[in-house]
């Protein structure tokens, strides 16, 4: 996001002062460093956004207790005990991996967003959501390992002391040192 924000801006500015020597139609010296100019606004926004905490990268977090997904807008804790089933779905073209919660079960919610999108905090208690193409272990992984753990409370203990990683490379991804 910075190499974006940085290229763009000298685009757009190196237009404008007519530093660059190649051939551009008027209407590419009108149009490219305005649209140069407003990807470089946008990155900038976005990169003081995550600095300044309002927007973090999404993750996933499990442990013998539980499992944690962090979002854009939001952080979400549940218990193992609470988590009914882990099935998948289909957003459009997103693949999407559902906590689905026992009844009466209710998420831990953080909402760190407080702007015009934010989401609703009893929405967020009850529905759980991981946005599973962001990850790059993959959709199909990711689901299968959250299912084992959730339907296999015996071998909890793994997500503790690191043979979780082994198995998830079993499953198709290599695992990620720490």
């Amino acid at each position: 996001m910075t190499f974006i924000a940085i290229s763009s801006g000298l685009f757009a500015v190196g237009t404008w002062l007519g530093q660059f020597d190649f051939s551009m139609s008027s209407g590419q010296k009108l149009i490219l460093p305005l649209a140069a100019a407003a990807v470089a606004s946008y990155a900038v926004g976005a990169l003081t956004w995550f600095a300044a905490g309002f927007l973090r990268y999404p993750g996933v977090e499990v442990s013998p207790d539980g499992l944690s997904t962090n979002g854009f807008r939001l952080k979400q804790t549940v218990t193992w005990d609470d988590v009914a089933d882990i099935v998948p779905l289909a957003d459009g073209k997103n693949p999407e991996i559902d906590v689905v919660l026992k009844d009466r079960a209710r998420a831990g919610v953080d909402i760190f967003y407080r702007g015009p999108f934010a989401p609703a905090y009893l929405q967020a208690q009850r529905s759980v959501r991981i946005t599973a193409d962001l990850f790059a272990s993959g959709a199909l992984p990711l689901l299968d390992f959250l299912d084992y753990y959730a339907s296999s409370p015996d071998d909890r203990a793994e997500l503790a002391d690191g043979r979780a990683l082994r198995r998830l490379a079993s499953m198709g991804q290599p695992a990620a040192d720490r």
